[in-house]
Formats: structure tokens, sequence, C-alpha cells
């Protein structure tokens, strides 16, 4: 995908990140609840990533919930399986 092909309006914001893993950021520059939400939103996110301690704890709660999801995936798999009694020939 090259930059021209990204068309953001001016009510949109976006964090694209390349190949070359430096993220491009951009804000939207409309006015209003939904631009301010969106520039809030894209700060965080930038002061998280800064927060060495957060993202020992991010990297953490990822893991919980991949974990989860795998059982969960087990545990639903497991369900369409039904056992049938059966008598045991020798």
């Amino acid at each position: 995908m090259h930059k021209e092909e990204i068309i953001l309006t001016e009510n949109e914001g976006a964090i694209i990140i390349r190949d070359e893993g430096i993220p491009e950021i951009y804000t939207p520059i409309g006015v209003g609840d939904m631009c301010d939400n969106i520039r809030f939103t894209l700060a965080f996110i930038l002061y998280a990533v800064e927060k060495e301690d957060w993202v020992g704890e991010f990297q953490e709660f990822v893991n919980t919930l991949e974990n989860n999801m795998k059982e969960d995936s087990v545990k639903h798999k497991r369900s369409k399986f039904k056992v049938i009694d059966g008598e045991k020939s020798e």
C-alpha cells in the first residue's frame, strides 16, 4: 500500500506503520467532538507506548487474552463431540 492510496477526510485520523516501523500519525484537521476524541485517542496511544511499565503490563494482558481465546477454542471444539457409551470388545 502506498501513501497515495490512503485517503482521510478532515474529520478522520490514523496511525500508519509501514515496513520501516516508523509510525506516521495523521490527526484530524476538522473541529468537533469526534475530531477531539480521535486526537485524544492518538495522543493517548503515543503516551502509552512511551511508558515502559505499561508496555510490560499490556503484554501480560495480551498473553492472558490469547490464552483465554485458545482455551475457549478448545472447549468449543470439544463441545462438538458427543461421547457414546459402547460395549468394550475383547
